[in-house]
């Protein structure tokens, strides 16, 4: 069982004021996205092992590409449905005719 580090330096949590949605990003958090997209691209360098002993498996490959194609294009996402029913779930009634 580990032990609990004794160097723990607790953070008190920001007040709700500290995050406004529609305000712009300061050039710190832009620095930072710059910084994340370049660490991505050189991780995503390191994903060619096709001379490794161990490759990428087509699970691991198509996981990748959802996870991707999620942030690129969250538009084309699944649709979130109003109503808490799943989809051909819901039976239709016919009338009877008079």
């Amino acid at each position: 069982m580990p032990r609990k580090p004794s160097n723990v330096i607790y953070v008190p949590k920001p007040p709700g004021s500290a995050y406004a949605e529609g305000r712009p990003a300061s050039r710190l958090l832009l620095d930072q996205m710059i910084h994340v997209a370049s660490a991505l691209v050189e991780h995503l360098k390191t994903l060619d092992n096709r001379r490794s002993r161990k490759p990428v498996t087509e699970a691991q490959a198509g996981e990748l590409v959802r996870f991707v194609t999620r942030i690129l294009h969250p538009h084309t996402g699944p649709q979130t449905r109003k109503t808490g029913s799943k989809p051909g779930s819901r039976r239709t009634h016919r009338r009877a005719r008079a």
